[in-house]
């Protein structure tokens, strides 16, 4: 069956029995990008052989099992007919025999099913980069890339993994690359950010490609897919600026419906090897949405170069950990507003500079309450979820969120913010009726004699353990440091019961490693020491 020919320097034919492999081959590779048209597709021996003493493709890519005529059949009589036509093996069969079989007549290459593409777009540059240097063609000296080669050149220059700016000048000299190594600058088109990546996947960046590849199409260019976020723009500079190609990006893709990014727009460098300069000041621009996301482009005029004013050393965070403890929520927030507008020196700072700052705020904090907890306070949120945001007011948001919500923590386990409850027996409320608050007691009084941490509690109701201790407080109106030493101390209470029982061994099975400790606690509890409680009992 032929089939129309695309203007590309190659042909070829496929030939293979089972109709699903053939349309899959037809339709799963993407043939133009290896400049090859596919011409003829073939369902059995004879037809492919007949298509190609007919057509003479430059290549056929055939199954090696087929009815009429065999693979290898196909490939021993077209070259006995004295067909110059470069033959692929596809075959189900992991057999030396048939790959020695099929050398022996003549194949290129034996490739296994399921195809590795990797490994065919590998065979097939190979076949094409030797008929480019050996056969009379259009374009004798062009270098041919494998498919993705194109891309992963350019991803390796704009991340500064070229070395050699020779190779560069090569590349543009023997492929058909539309730009020049003269003065140009880096677009970075940055789509849907507030999307889930399975959604960033399904975004048409061939069509968004193919869009504007058609629109600058008498402007030297290249753009490319970098990730499923970004597709990258390098542009010769020309009549036309920066910014003005960056608007017609966006009209493009406006008329045409297509999603729209935002556009981060470099400096112009003297030539490709500087790219990845022109590139990180695109990336460094974008950043700048954190004052102004309904703009949709950036430019590196964007790029503040004040130096800043607040540093580290001038953070004075004591007021704030003194309104957590109070659990001020009111304090809270005036202390994250004052402090972010002080890190506002310049109406947009270096955002770099405001996210390393709140970041630095929340460490410090972090540090302080674990200091005197004795346990790790990141359980409660984390300081990297910052680098998430894109707007100024979602970072003050976040922060005064994640210091309340601290604060709620560190009140719900210790009672930082009414220190006299820890100087009364606190009573869980006992008519709660609620499975978690059930499950989280039978857990403690089961394990009464461990060292519990809120987290082993919190893993036994399937709770994070911030979410738990706020939970459990609002519940039984007991913080959870205080039920705990409550339920310890009833526990050497009826222990003592016993004038026989050693003092020290209950200390020491309830976790005190001495007996003053042991003996103040019970006392706050009981109004009484352990040892005057057992006399009394004698």
């Amino acid at each position: 069956m032929e089939l129309q020919m695309t203007p590309t320097q190659f042909t070829a034919i496929i030939a293979d029995d089972e109709p699903a492999i053939l349309k899959g081959l037809k339709e799963s590779i993407n043939w133009s990008e290896l400049d090859l048209s596919i011409i003829a597709l073939a369902h059995d021996g004879r037809e492919a052989l007949n298509l190609i003493t007919k057509l003479n493709p430059d290549i056929a890519i055939i199954d090696i099992k087929m009815p009429t005529l065999s693979g290898l059949d196909v490939i021993r009589n077209a070259k006995d007919a004295g067909s110059a036509t470069d033959f692929i093996i596809l075959s189900g069969y992991n057999d030396f025999s048939y790959a020695k079989d099929a050398i022996k007549y003549g194949a290129r290459a034996y490739l296994l099913k399921p195809l590795d593409k990797e490994e065919f777009y590998g065979e097939v540059y190979r076949i094409c980069s030797e008929r480019a240097h050996t056969l009379e063609t259009p374009y004798p000296d062009r270098q041919f890339l494998p498919y993705g080669s194109e891309t992963v050149f350019f991803n390796n220059l704009i991340d500064s993994k070229i070395l050699d700016s020779g190779k560069i000048k090569n590349i543009l000299l023997s492929s058909r690359i539309n730009l020049s190594d003269s003065p140009c600058y880096v677009l970075v088109l940055l789509f849907a950010q507030d999307l889930a990546e399975n959604a960033l996947e399904e975004l048409p960046f061939p069509l968004i490609i193919a869009k504007l590849n058609e629109h600058f199409d008498t402007i030297r260019h290249r753009f490319w897919k970098y990730d499923h976020q970004k597709i990258i723009g390098i542009f010769n500079t020309s009549n036309t600026t920066s910014f003005q190609i960056a608007m017609q990006c966006i009209d493009v893709l406006t008329a045409q419906n297509l999603p729209l990014p935002q556009i981060g727009v470099g400096d112009t460098v003297s030539g490709l090897f500087e790219c990845p300069y022109s590139y990180n000041r695109a990336l460094t621009a974008l950043s700048y949405q954190l004052y102004d996301d309904r703009s949709k482009i950036f430019t590196y005029e964007f790029i503040c170069t004040v130096p800043p004013k607040v540093t580290l050393s001038d953070i004075d965070y004591l007021p704030l950990v003194q309104a957590i403890v109070r659990r001020d929520k009111d304090a809270i927030k005036n202390y994250c507003d004052t402090f972010i507008d002080s890190l506002l020196y310049v109406t947009m700072p270096p955002p770099n500079y405001v996210f390393s700052l709140c970041y630095a705020l929340f460490n410090l904090i972090e540090q302080e309450f674990s200091s005197f907890s004795q346990q790790d306070i990141t359980l409660t949120t984390n300081a990297k979820d910052l680098y998430q945001f894109k707007k100024l007011t979602q970072i003050r948001q976040w922060l005064t969120e994640s210091f309340c919500q601290l604060s709620e923590f560190i009140d719900a386990v210790y009672g930082y913010s009414d220190p006299a409850s820890s100087r009364k027996p606190a009573k869980i409320t006992e008519d709660v009726k609620d499975n978690i608050i059930k499950t989280a007691k039978e857990y403690i009084h089961g394990n009464i004699q461990k060292h519990i941490k809120i987290e082993d509690i919190a893993r036994q109701v399937h709770l994070s353990p911030s979410y738990f201790a706020i939970y459990f407080k609002n519940k039984t109106n007991i913080n959870l440091r205080d039920y705990l030493l409550n339920e310890k101390m009833e526990y050497a209470k009826k222990k003592l019961s016993d004038p026989s029982i050693s003092i020290s061994d209950v200390a020491y099975d309830i976790g005190y490693g001495d007996y003053r400790s042991f003996s103040r606690a019970f006392k706050n509890i009981y109004g009484i020491t352990p040892s005057d409680f057992q006399a009394r009992n004698k």
